[in-house]
């Protein structure tokens, strides 16, 4: 509805959709630390701490290749294959991309990816990063989507 076009970026939104029912809510987002990931020859911004096993299901990828603007359609494909079973991904050269089951926990992951970035610009040039163990992220994932917050008791 309304005067406008949908975004230039409708695809990236519609094959998330289409590959990901589990997906109700997508931010596509231009912020600043993860922009700046964006552009560094890494091919995902490492899984550092608990809340990106949690929220993001471990590491965040980055689409392969940058995509030129008016290429929609490979664009939206780069980050449907990129972002897996994941909930972000970064497109190359351009700027996040965060999912969740509705539009609080996408706001939510928009801001661990935000956040993530950060934490890795500020510390991987000076450092080894210590990263945590992927048995550990499949194990908090899991305990995010089925019984953060329920009484297991």
């Amino acid at each position: 509805e309304g005067e406008r076009n949908p975004t230039s970026e409708k695809e990236v939104h519609r094959l998330i959709y289409v590959n990901r029912p589990d997906v109700g809510a997508i931010i596509h987002a231009h912020t600043a630390k993860a922009m700046a990931c964006s552009v560094l020859e890494i091919p995902h911004v490492p899984c550092m701490v608990e809340e990106m096993s949690q929220m993001l299901g471990g590491h965040l990828p980055l689409t392969k290749e940058y995509v030129e603007a008016l290429h929609h359609m490979e664009l939206g494909m780069a980050a449907a294959d990129a972002i897996g079973q994941g909930n972000g991904v970064i497109l190359r050269n351009h700027g996040p991309v965060a999912c969740g089951r509705n539009m609080d926990e996408a706001i939510i992951v928009t801001k661990v990816i935000e956040k993530a970035c950060g934490i890795y610009l500020d510390i991987a040039p000076k450092s080894d990063l210590r990263l945590i163990p992927e048995e550990n992220i499949a194990s908090e994932r899991h305990h995010f989507l089925y019984s953060y917050g329920k009484d297991t008791r």
